[in-house]
């Protein structure tokens, strides 16, 4: 990485308190370099004095290098597999009566609905009255707002089932609320998976998650970064709680004997009951 893409990342992390240090050299690069043809600026360099000189610059950029997609039932083999396999198992063997997720870079809350969407379904299934808890959390204020409206865009919902659809959603003019039997199973907070200071969403307590899924973002973070927020996922994780990672997203190697995956594809780990210590 070039000196001035680093100095570049050391102004926004002093500008908002976040690490931006951490996100991958390759990423920061290409959104600057976005950014850089927007202004139509020359060069790198003369968009790092801009935000030397223009406070009011950092707040775009931030922006652009905060990731926000996200869809209903992103990887439709993933959630296939975490609904009819993992969840029922999962909820049919708790001693507890409670299940409690976290959705870690929740952007506007599609995945925290999807999954609890399948818990209900589940539940349903095996006429359980399991309490659920869902911390779906952002670094975004604005990502979390649009979450907790809860209403989608007509193409936001295109690859929902007509079935869940009409079971999950309510429909109207302007959009498609999700129901209040899914609302009230989720938590929205704000939290930042960079922060060191925190390993788990303060609403939550104390972490002690049955299922974790953070994916689609450590792999947009340098390796220093990646290990530091995956650390913290498997610290929030209960011994035989189920962790989600994206396509692209592998388990490091320090924790490859603490974590089995469960199915040759899907992406989805369980944490073996053992004592670790870091």
């Amino acid at each position: 990485m070039s000196d001035t893409v680093a100095e570049i990342l050391r102004l926004l992390t002093e500008h908002f308190g976040q690490d931006f240090q951490s996100y991958s050299h390759n990423l920061a690069e290409k959104r600057i370099a976005e950014r850089v043809a927007q202004l139509r600026l020359p060069d790198i360099a003369s968009y790092c004095r801009l935000l030397h000189d223009d406070a009011t610059e950092a707040p775009f950029l931030a922006r652009m290098m905060r990731i926000r997609f996200s869809s209903f039932f992103r990887d439709p083999l993933q959630f296939e597999l975490l609904g009819s396999v993992v969840v029922p198992s999962m909820l049919r063997t708790s001693q507890s009566g409670f299940f409690r997720a976290w959705s870690a870079a929740c952007a506007g809350g599609e995945e925290a609905c999807s999954l609890a969407i399948i818990v209900d379904e589940a539940m349903q299934l095996l006429n359980l009255k399991t309490r659920v808890q869902i911390f779906a959390t952002d670094i975004a204020e604005d990502a979390l707002a649009e979450a907790e409206y809860g209403r989608y865009a007509p193409g936001a919902v295109a690859g929902i089932t007509l079935q869940r659809l009409n079971k999950y959603f309510i429909y109207d003019r302007s959009g498609y609320q999700i129901s209040p039997r899914i609302k009230e199973m989720i938590t929205y907070s704000r939290h930042d998976l960079l922060d060191p200071n925190t390993y788990a969403p303060p609403e939550s307590l104390f972490g002690g998650f049955d299922l974790v899924s953070c994916r689609n973002f450590l792999m947009y973070l340098d390796p220093q970064g990646y290990l530091r927020v995956f650390d913290n996922l498997f610290r929030a994780l209960n011994p035989e709680g189920v962790l989600l990672l994206g396509k692209a997203e592998t388990v490091p190697e320090r924790y490859e004997p603490f974590l089995e995956r469960i199915f040759d594809c899907g992406n989805l780990f369980r944490k073996k009951a053992v004592v670790w210590r870091k």
